[in-house]
């Protein structure tokens, strides 16, 4: 749904850039990292709209790329960031996800 997120992963991937996944722990909020099912449905066409997938082909990116880039990506061990623990919890948190980034 927000193919110009796909785009920038898809990009810095392929230059280099250094990327922290951040996996934000919300009460009622769970996310489903992708499986092979995921990317069989993303070769395939059936996770993004045609629209979308349009959007990403013009700038030039391939299925094949996005598929390895956000593979390469879920390879990372994601942080956590939870927003509506302690403020201590939180600045914890943002410390681990920032030493990251160096």
């Amino acid at each position: 749904s927000r193919p110009w997120c796909l785009v920038e992963m898809v990009t810095a991937v392929s230059s280099g850039v250094n990327i922290v996944p951040v996996l934000v722990e919300r009460p009622g909020s769970t996310f489903v990292f992708p499986d092979e099912t995921f990317y069989s449905r993303l070769r395939w066409g059936g996770v993004l709209s045609g629209e979308a997938m349009a959007a990403i082909a013009r700038q030039g990116i391939t299925t094949d790329d996005l598929e390895s880039a956000i593979r390469q990506v879920f390879l990372l061990i994601a942080l956590p960031f939870s927003p509506h623990k302690t403020a201590t919890v939180r600045k914890a948190e943002v410390l681990d996800i920032l030493k990251r980034c160096r």
